[in-house]
């Protein structure tokens, strides 16, 4: 939480706590200094989150202008030599309707094995490693890459970001590749991907011809647009 935001929230009352994921009707506050501190911090929240956002896309289009003139359906992201277990990527995507997304362009990136984005003094979103694919008319694509290792000093699993680019000039989030054998998923984490079904992102993870293979489904989903 921002300063700003801390210290609003020492207008309100000890012994009343609300949390970021608690629904609180603002309007069932009485005191107006609550009511205009509460406000307050939800409208920080939102600017910090939008500032993100805005933040991730400038990255997004950096990274494009490296984007190669010819793109594969089954290029690499981590250059051939790159330390780390080898690890191939079988995607597929669709469109929100279901159908094959042909021509679509897939934007991925992740850390080396180390948990590492970016080189020394480069800067951070300079995503060392990244890569682009075009799906073919049933929408299918591959990477071969290694597979990423998760954060230094932070529980979070290691993970390949995704972006899709449309024939027609749209782009999506299309979300993140976790893997299944990784020790530091959730139990939530699990139970969500496992209730989107095809769609979710922990994946099983096979080993096969001294390489790791995962597939994975991706959807056009219009209200994740960037």
């Amino acid at each position: 939480m921002s300063p700003s935001a801390t210290a609003l929230l020492l207008l309100i009352p000890a012994g009343t706590v609300y949390e970021a994921w608690q629904p609180v009707d603002q309007f069932a506050i009485k005191s107006p200094m609550m009511r205009l501190a509460f406000s307050a911090i939800i409208a920080l929240s939102v600017g910090a989150a939008s500032a993100q956002d805005v933040e991730y896309i400038r990255a997004v289009e950096r990274a494009q202008q490296d984007r190669p003139a010819r793109i594969e359906s089954s290029p690499r992201i981590a250059p051939r030599g790159e330390p780390g277990t080898p690890m191939i990527l079988n995607g597929r995507v669709l469109n929100a309707d279901g159908t094959a997304a042909a021509d679509t362009v897939v934007f991925a990136y992740h850390t080396d094995r180390h948990g590492v984005y970016d080189r020394p003094g480069s800067g951070a979103h300079s995503w060392r490693l990244k890569g682009w694919a075009k799906t073919d008319r049933d929408g299918r694509f591959t990477f071969e890459t290694i597979r990423p290792g998760p954060y230094p000093k932070r529980d979070v699993p290691a993970h390949v970001h995704l972006a899709l680019f449309t024939p027609t000039g749209e782009r999506y989030h299309g979300g993140e590749v976790k893997f299944e054998d990784d020790p530091l998923l959730t139990q939530r984490e699990r139970a969500e991907s496992k209730q989107a079904g095809e769609l979710g992102e922990v994946r099983a993870v096979r080993r096969e011809g001294g390489a790791e293979h995962v597939e994975f489904t991706l959807r056009v989903d219009p209200s994740q647009r960037l």
